[in-house]
């Protein structure tokens, strides 16, 4: 047995069969590890026949999961997801028991249509005649007919929940998975996944999709994640979209204008005929700054009309917008900062002229601060009118504060006066006539108003240094630190700061711009969208309460501008009916959705839009990005939206032994797990992922790691219990990031026997090896989905437990294994993130023992480097791969009798 050279994944051992079956033990070979699959049982076969014959006859009855409901219990952050045709079967914990339940539930009944905000009366049953009336022996069943988020909650001893001000005693979630059909209405188990993301953009005119997309299914993937194929704004990114109900016009062939029912048309050949669905993305929270709509609906965005409290981030814009123009115009350069920024100390200078020169003259304070003078006088005119206050009067009580300005004028802030008149128009007995009273009332009260405006003065100051500091930490990144782009010459295209605010062109300088923000123009004054770190996702960050603007903690895309919706239809009406058609017009068109940028999306939003999305496609697939870095949070989106999978990446791993972490985390149960019966607790679960060893939104691993760890990645991920997926480009061996902005040239297309570097086989990067894994997973999860719903037979392969073993440093072993044939696939990743030395020597690696007998050789493949002299494929008119790396591969592997020991170390 062998290894060879680093960056090559070729093992070599010998395997016998002694399982009753015919048994595959499986062997991946790749620069980077290896893959076995088969059985690992030493002497006479296993007695299954009996366990799975009971199995079978439990299946009879139906999949049952039991739900306890327990007093006060409000499960909102906790996940319970369940399958179609199931039956979902509530019973009561001991805190309920004696207590008269009642239990309700949106999951519509037989014939009826799901509505979010109506609910049925589930009644109990009881086990038998004689336990009627017998609360511990109690239980209420719902079958599920259709899929989606639901809820129940219940009361007791005769509440009623809209009435009674303590609401209900308990409530949860349960969600309903869709089943996806493709062929001849075959099931696409959701473990089965394989999805490859396509920009639309780079698919170029429409005749030309099949033979692009061709490229998907013959890897192996079976759907396949279009990113917006609706009109792009000026930027060209593909999450920009200028006219969410109009077509890309790059699709159009000429004079021909392509129509969303011919894009329908094909999405349902590749459905039928290449067994492939298909899933878009939707864009909800922002839309281009170019959309024509905007200036017929300016409501429809956060503008310093209907959100005056943006003005003071919009004039701290246009202070920093004012630096990027004279930087960039070289009127900076002696104090410090050249048009190049590319230093620490040029940083220190930006920041020196910020604080020294910009802000002070913006005087933003004064959008939040008191006229003491104005306010004084007031003071003394009405303490004049008033009745003396008399000796001996009790002291009022109160504390005075600044009421802002709800137009953010400058010193237009006030106070209460009838309470500062109670406060400070006192009777003092140091003061023998009137004037000489109010006098000394009056500086009593300026005093106050002084400390007022200094404690304000503080806050802002202190907004204002966390918005330098965050602005100072953005150019550092992207122009001084060696991870970042680097980037040099500043320029109206590559200003130092992101721009917060659109505006309209008529406004040239900081003085236009304070004008600007009081008149009626100001509405086309519009906030850009972006995404704050570490931010709580149920927030919305540009609500008034928020100073994520001001503070400029915000990572800001500034070709978008953010989308302002409210809480209910009737707060805008427009916009709400837009984005609607803009949804039902995908759902009807594609298997599927995914939610960008679901963490930002309003909440009351996705669910009135996906609940219409599932009105026409009721098994409609939704996945969705997340960045909320806690489970429980994660739960309450999948609770609320119905979302069938989250998007996680294994570039997120650090290290192999987190990477193989996150294998075993999105799925699969422990190895030697027991048969569970048809009936059992409904336990909660981590949220069903579709894991990708590349997101489109993320570099290449070319770049961040190393090319020859891209094909032991892909192994690692194919042996992920759960949805995978890729980007395209990825088994392409594409060195570069296939930007969402920045890229313009097209895919190429699918040829059998590719001639040329403007086509793509078999032969290409390591779509071949890509294949045989994404043939591995689906049989993974096919079998894994027999077993969910205990139809299985004594030929059935159910490999649905997960094992990860951290080999060393670099080396991970990943097995499923089947508990019924105790067969298992054992894969060998050898993985490198970073670029190996081609002087380097693997100390002693221990070998790895099997209990059992490898059978077969599933897949043996090869990464190595063919010509290293010679460049990728830069400089060609489409997205290509480097011609410096080939894969060879060989499926199925004939195996000579005898091993149960693999040797891993280097020859």
């Amino acid at each position: 047995m062998a290894m060879a050279m680093y960056g090559r994944m070729i093992m070599e051992s010998v395997y016998k069969v002694v399982t009753f079956i015919a048994a595959v033990v499986k062997q991946f070979r790749c620069s980077l590890g290896g893959v076995f699959w088969g059985t690992f049982t030493p002497g006479s076969k296993p007695d299954t026949g009996t366990s799975i014959k009971m199995a079978l006859n439990e299946n009879e009855a139906g999949q049952v999961r039991v739900l306890t409901l327990n007093d006060g219990e409000h499960s909102d952050g906790t996940l319970h997801c369940v399958q179609k045709g199931w039956f979902l079967r509530f019973c009561l914990g001991p805190s309920l028991f004696g207590r008269r339940v009642v239990l309700y539930v949106n999951h519509p009944d037989e014939g009826q249509e799901f509505a979010r905000n109506t609910y049925r009366q589930v009644p109990w049953q009881y086990s038998s005649e004689n336990s009627a009336n017998d609360t511990t022996a109690a239980f209420a069943q719902v079958k599920l007919r259709v899929s989606g988020a639901f809820h129940y909650y219940f009361v007791y001893d005769g509440r009623r929940v809209f009435s009674d001000c303590t609401g209900p005693q308990g409530s949860g979630f349960f969600t309903v998975n869709p089943e996806l059909r493709y062929g001849d209405e075959e099931i696409l188990p959701l473990d089965c996944i394989q999805c490859q993301t396509v920009l639309a953009k780079s698919l170029g005119p429409f005749n030309t999709w099949e033979r692009k997309l061709k490229v998907a299914k013959e890897s192996g993937y079976n759907m396949i994640h279009f990113t917006p194929i609706q009109e792009l704004g000026g930027s060209n990114s593909s999450y920009s979209l200028s006219e969410q109900l109009k077509l890309n016009p790059i699709f159009n062939e000429g004079d021909k204008i392509v129509t969303i029912e011919e894009i329908a048309q094909l999405i349902t050949k590749m459905k039928r005929d290449w067994k492939m669905v298909s899933i878009c993305d939707i864009v909800l929270n922002h839309t281009a700054n170019e959309s024509a709509w905007l200036k017929e609906h300016p409501e429809c965005t956060y503008n310093l009309i209907n959100c005056p409290y943006l003005r003071p981030a919009y004039l701290l814009d246009a202070v920093l917008h004012q630096l990027t123009v004279e930087v960039a115009e070289g009127k900076w350069e002696f104090s410090g900062i050249p048009v190049e920024v590319n230093s620490e100390d040029h940083l220190t200078a930006i920041r020196n002229a910020l604080f020294g020169d910009f802000i002070p003259k913006a005087k933003i304070p004064e959008l939040f601060c008191v006229d003491s003078g104005h306010l004084v006088s007031e003071f003394c005119s009405q303490a004049r009118n008033r009745v003396p206050p008399v000796a001996g009067s009790a002291p009022e009580e109160g504390v005075l504060a600044i009421i802002p300005d709800p137009l953010c004028r400058r010193l237009k802030a006030t106070v209460d006066m009838d309470l500062a008149l109670r406060l400070y128009n006192v009777y003092r007995s140091d003061c023998f006539d009137e004037d000489t009273r109010l006098r000394r009332c009056s500086e009593e009260f300026k005093l106050c108003l002084e400390k007022l405006n200094k404690e304000i003065l503080d806050k802002i100051q202190d907004h204002l240094q966390a918005a330098v500091e965050n602005s100072i930490a953005g150019i550092r990144y992207f122009r001084v630190q060696s991870d970042g782009p680097r980037v040099k010459q500043v320029s109206l295209k590559n200003p130092l700061v992101p721009r917060y605010f659109t505006e309209p062109d008529t406004v040239s300088d900081i003085a236009q711009r304070d004008r600007l923000m009081y008149t009626p123009e100001a509405c086309l004054v519009m906030a850009h969208n972006g995404w704050v770190m570490s931010d709580d996702p149920l927030r919305n960050f540009a609500a008034s309460d928020s100073n994520v603007y001001l503070r400029r903690e915000l990572i800001a895309w500034g070709d978008s501008v953010k989308l302002r919706y409210g809480n209910k239809p009737e707060d805008c009406p427009f916009l709400w009916q837009h984005m609607l058609e803009y949804v039902e017009q995908t759902a009807r068109t594609f298997d599927g959705i995914r939610l960008d940028n679901c963490h930002s999306t309003p909440m009351v939003v996705a669910e009135y839009l996906l609940d219409a999305a599932r009105r026409i496609r009721p098994d409609l697939y939704v996945a969705a990005e997340l960045f909320t870095n806690s489970d429980q949070k994660d739960n309450i989106f999948v609770n609320r939206l119905g979302i069938t999978s989250l998007i996680r990446e294994a570039m997120s791993a650090w290290d192999s032994h987190e990477e193989g972490r996150l294998v075993y985390r999105y799925g699969g149960e422990p190895v030697g797990a027991f048969f569970q019966p048809a009936l059992r607790p409904l336990v909660p679960s981590v949220a069903h992922a579709l894991f990708l060893d590349l997101t489109h939104d993320n570099p290449s691993p070319v770049d961040k790691r190393s090319v020859f760890d891209l094909l032991p990645s892909a192994a690692l991920v194919a042996m992920a219990c759960c949805a995978t997926g890729s980007n395209r480009g990825y088994d392409e061996l594409v060195p570069h990031h296939i930007h969402v902005v920045d890229e313009t040239r097209y895919y190429t297309e699918w040829a059998d026997e590719p001639g040329t570097p403007l086509t793509v086989g078999y032969h290409s990067g390591i779509i071949s090896a890509k294949r045989a894994l994404n043939n591995l997973h689906f049989m993974l999860g096919a079998s894994g989905y027999n077993q969910q719903k205990l139809l299985q037979t004594l030929e059935t392969l159910l490999l649905v437990q997960v094992f990860v073993d951290q080999v060393d440093a670099d080396i991970v072993a990943v097995t499923r294994h089947c508990p019924g044939t105790h067969q298992s696939v054992i894969l060998v990743a050898y993985t490198a993130f970073t670029h190996p030395d081609p002087d380097y020597r693997r100390d002693y690696v221990k070998p790895l023992r099997v209990e059992g007998t490898v059978d077969e050789v599933i897949l043996e493949a090869t990464l190595k480097h063919s010509t290293p002299d010679r460049d990728s494929n830069s400089d060609l008119p489409v997205i290509g791969g480097p011609v410096y790396c080939e894969c060879d591969a060989l499926n199925h592997a004939a195996t000579e009798a005898g091993g149960t020991q693999l040797d891993l170390n280097v020859k």
